[in-house]
């Protein structure tokens, strides 16, 4: 069956086409006139053989394929009406509008079940006067032969075929007609699309074999006339389908191949590094507020990164390919760590300040007994510990809430500048306490970090007297993250390890200065390393930077 939508946008085309080469023949026009009944009349019995005994409208897929059979039958009727009507009267010409006349009332009647309408009476017909004689030149229709063995078998074989061919063009023209009505057809799943383009190469396959058999079974045998129409009308009703299926397919098929997104792997990749920024939100704030705060800071541009990645690989997600799954899942993922990040962040907004002030005030008391009881090692452990502690909080604050971020940091400042008073109060005595500094570092890469270490100091203080190196920590520092900066995602991938170059006092014989060296390591530029001082050579040290050279071994 040919769709109703698929007649009125394509039969114009043909019809045009069957006119303008057969013009000024008028036994071509009243052929293809007949073509067209023949077409119809087709549909017609279908639909007369399955509601016409009706006395109430079908319902359900019934109606709608006999709405849809109607349709087709009345692209045929129409423009067989027109070939009609332009011919001048001749052999078969009246023989042709009379079947034309008698297929339209077939067709009203058969719309008007359909549509619940009482069937009007038929007004009787005058005889005409004289009855016209047939057509002398007109052939006589040949008579039919009942078919014998071997061809009865092999028609029978080949009927049994042409239902199987008529029964999946039915479910293609059906299914045509569903996935058309959508009106976005890209959202038409692809899978979909395929299977029907394969149902369709299947079927015409299949419809060859009834084609074949036909060909050789006697064309007068009973019943092969009308096959080989239902043949005609089924391989019609394929080529609109695939009219419809093929160009879908097509569409459908670039717009899921994967090398059309060849952006995808990246896009994939630091949308997940983004996600696990924020992952672990309870272990972040608790013990790592630096890199939370960090987090914070780009918490907009990730959402819209998310965002932008969403719409980009929207028609691959909806279609649910291997590659849109994906997607999907770390899109998915991103939103459930960004929203309990953001969650475990309103409730550390309203907890930071009271916590820092907790800890300020702590190291305050710890100041004032370490002046009273005279124990420096409390400026060099537990003070220290905890201006550490209010450090990172503070960073989060800041983050979190400027105006709070202020006023709190505001105290903090005060507080060092307290806390550094009372350290010079026990200078002496810290000094003489402070121990050297641990070295557990064993890499192979040893040496170098030492060698781009003492390069970095040696540019604050040239010709400067190297005591001792220690490296406390047993391994480097691997960080990785992406950073948004002026509309563009950077990707960074550094290890850092502190050493500590034990350094002459050019001031005191008998002390050494502590000059902590930040080395990092760029994993993506060959593992080159650069060293950043904690301290310029200006800026003031603090008693806990000195020790005396006597502890150097």
């Amino acid at each position: 069956m040919i769709l109703s939508i698929s007649v009125s946008r394509w039969l114009p085309f043909f019809v045009a086409f069957f006119l303008s080469a057969s013009a000024s023949v008028a036994h071509a026009d009243l052929a293809t006139a007949n073509a067209h009944l023949k077409r119809a009349e087709s549909n017609l019995e279908l639909v007369e053989s399955s509601i016409g005994h009706l006395t109430s409208p079908p319902k359900g897929s019934a109606a709608k394929l006999a709405r849809m059979r109607l349709a087709q039958a009345s692209g045929d009727l129409e423009p067989a009406g027109k070939l009609l009507a332009g011919l001048a009267d001749g052999p078969g010409v009246a023989e042709a509008r009379a079947r034309h006349k008698k297929d339209v009332e077939l067709r009203d009647k058969l719309q008007a079940i359909l549509d619940g309408k009482p069937e009007p009476e038929p007004k009787p017909e005058p005889e005409p006067t004289p009855k016209p004689t047939p057509d002398p030149e007109t052939p006589a229709e040949p008579k039919t032969v009942k078919l014998g063995y071997p061809h009865a078998d092999n028609f029978k074989n080949a009927l049994f075929n042409l239902r199987r061919v008529e029964g999946e063009t039915t479910a293609l023209v059906t299914l045509a007609g569903e996935l058309h009505a959508i009106e976005d057809q890209l959202a038409v799943n692809h899978r979909q699309a395929a299977s029907a383009v394969a149902n369709l190469t299947e079927t015409r396959r299949q419809a060859g074999f009834v084609r074949d058999a036909l060909a050789k079974i006697p064309a007068n045998g009973e019943g092969v006339a009308e096959a080989q129409e239902r043949l005609a009308t089924a391989n019609a009703n394929l080529d609109a389908a695939a009219g419809y299926f093929q160009p879908l397919d097509a569409r459908l098929r670039e717009l899921v191949d994967p090398a059309r997104y060849p952006q995808c792997a990246g896009d994939l990749k630091r949308l997940t590094e983004l996600s696990s920024a924020y992952a672990n939100a309870e272990l972040q704030f608790r013990d790592q507020r630096v890199r939370a705060a960090d987090a914070l800071r780009q918490s907009a541009a990730a959402q819209s990164e998310c965002k932008r990645i969403e719409e980009a690989y929207a028609r691959l997600m909806q279609q649910e390919t291997d590659l849109g799954k994906r997607v999907a899942g770390a899109c998915r993922g991103f939103h459930n760590t960004h929203a309990e990040f953001q969650a475990q962040a309103a409730a550390q907004r309203a907890s930071l300040p009271v916590d820092i002030r907790k800890d300020l005030a702590e190291a305050d008391q710890m100041a004032n007994d370490a002046v009273r009881e005279q124990k420096p090692l409390w400026f060099t452990g537990g003070i220290p510990q905890r201006m550490e502690w209010v450090a990172d909080k503070l960073a989060l604050l800041e983050v979190l809430d400027a105006e709070a971020g202020a006023s709190v940091g505001r105290e903090v400042e005060a507080l060092r500048a307290s806390l550094a008073s009372r350290a010079d109060s026990l200078r002496e005595l810290i000094i003489r306490e402070n121990p050297l500094p641990l070295d557990r570092f064993a890499g192979a890469d040893r040496d170098a970090a030492i060698a781009v270490a003492k390069d970095a100091w040696s540019k604050q203080e040239p010709g400067f007297e190297l005591l001792a190196v220690r490296i406390p920590s047993e391994a480097w520092s691997r960080d990785t993250k992406w950073t948004y900066s002026n509309g563009t995602w950077y990707y960074s991938d550094r290890s850092t390890l502190q050493v500590r170059l034990l350094v002459a006092d050019p001031k005191n014989a008998e002390l050494a200065i502590d000059r902590a060296i930040n080395v990092k390591m760029d994993h993506q530029k060959g593992d080159t390393m650069i060293g950043v001082p904690l301290r310029s050579i200006d800026e003031a040290l603090q008693p806990s930077e000195y020790l005396l050279r006597s502890k150097i071994r």
